[in-house]
């Protein structure tokens, strides 16, 4: 089994408060109600993926727009959402046991207001606001919301500081990217199969390729193989599906069915050997495919050793994961884990309960067990 995170704390994050997670497991289940902090819990996961890394905090705190291409939120605004309402100071605190060494993440500071100089600020904005600003008003300074911080990071016994400066007029544009993550890790959003390259990754490794094409012959059992071809007119790659009777057929002509799990098997390509997170699972798929589409996601997790993180407010799709096990034949091998959690309104901590898929399996036949509130 692939266990790379065994342990992870969420001392204040977002909605999060004081939240533990012990024996984590291959295949690890996120259940609870709505606004329990089902996804709260991957974006925080997110911020180890690259501790030092400014340019990181800032994609996650804009994750939850992208799909939608929205926009209308300042990167600013964003930012701050990613701290606790309900505390007064500006802190947010992670950590987890990453293959047996402690990885921390820390982000503290203070919020403040600045003068920003407004020639200096007009060249941040697009040519077209520029021009518009202009003409309504031409004052020589601009007050603005700002933030002063610091990440402090440890891996192990090693420590790492980085400072954090935005304001309300902060853009993403030039920031650079860190190429080499510490963890690597692959986070899937419950719209990520419509926003383009489902399958680049996938059509690389052979092997994973024939899993995913079985798992697309219960949508279509005429499906061939999956290819990418160049538009002759100009030149961008384009996504098809190669059919029996159909031919070459672009992948934009397919339901979202088809393409959220082309999306999930390229996830898993890409977090080969690290984490995979997806939230909500089930999004795109009819219940009656939970079962074979759930068997395909822990098989060809196995295979390329990803320890997966799922997120759902589904019973039925808990089932369907549970049903990937045979637990009338398995002794104590287990590859899953379903983890609860529960926001106390009362003290405003998130509680988690852990507890083995067999052991949720059983409760289940018998008792009817809930397992999401």
């Amino acid at each position: 089994m692939a266990i790379y995170i065994k342990r992870l704390n969420v001392d204040s994050f977002r909605g999060i408060n004081h939240l533990d997670i012990n024996d984590i497991n291959h295949v690890n289940i996120i259940a609870g109600d709505n606004n329990c902090g089902k996804t709260s819990i991957l974006e925080a996961m997110l911020l180890l993926r690259n501790p030092s890394d400014v340019t990181n905090i800032l994609r996650i705190a804009r994750i939850r727009e992208i799909p939608f291409f929205m926009g209308s939120t300042s990167i600013y605004e964003n930012f701050m959402n990613l701290f606790p309402k309900e505390s007064n100071d500006a802190r947010m605190q992670i950590g987890a046991l990453y293959k047996n060494e402690s990885v921390q993440f820390c982000l503290t500071g203070k919020k403040k207001k600045i003068m920003l100089d407004f020639e200096d600020l007009q060249k941040r904005r697009p040519y077209s606001q520029r021009e518009r600003e202009m003409l309504e008003f031409t004052p020589t300074t601009i007050e603005a919301d700002a933030f002063l911080g610091e990440v402090l990071c440890k891996y192990g016994e090693r420590t790492e500081s980085v400072r954090v400066d935005i304001d309300a007029y902060t853009s993403i544009t030039g920031r650079e990217i860190k190429k080499n993550n510490y963890i690597n890790m692959t986070y899937l959003s419950p719209f990520n199969h419509i926003i383009g390259n489902v399958f680049g990754i996938i059509i690389r490794n052979e092997s994973l390729k024939d899993i995913c094409l079985n798992a697309l012959h219960l949508f279509d059992p005429d499906i061939l193989d999956l290819l990418i071809l160049r538009n002759e007119e100009t030149g961008r790659p384009i996504e098809y599906v190669k059919h029996m009777k159909l031919g070459n057929m672009p992948l934009s002509t397919y339901g979202d069915g088809i393409k959220k799990v082309l999306s999930i098997a390229n996830g898993i390509a890409q977090a080969s050997g690290g984490v995979l997170l997806i939230d909500e699972a089930e999004t795109a798929i009819h219940s009656k495919y939970y079962y074979d589409i759930f068997r395909f996601i822990v098989k060809a997790c196995k295979q390329l050793k990803v320890q997966v993180f799922i997120t759902t407010h589904s019973q039925e799709a808990i089932d369907g994961f549970l049903g990937t096990q045979d637990y009338d034949k398995q002794s104590d091998y287990d590859d899953i884990q379903v983890i609860t959690l529960k926001k106390d309104i009362g003290d405003g901590r998130t509680y988690s309960r852990v507890l083995s898929g067999r052991k949720v399996y059983n409760n289940r036949e018998q008792f009817s067990f809930e397992v999401r509130l």
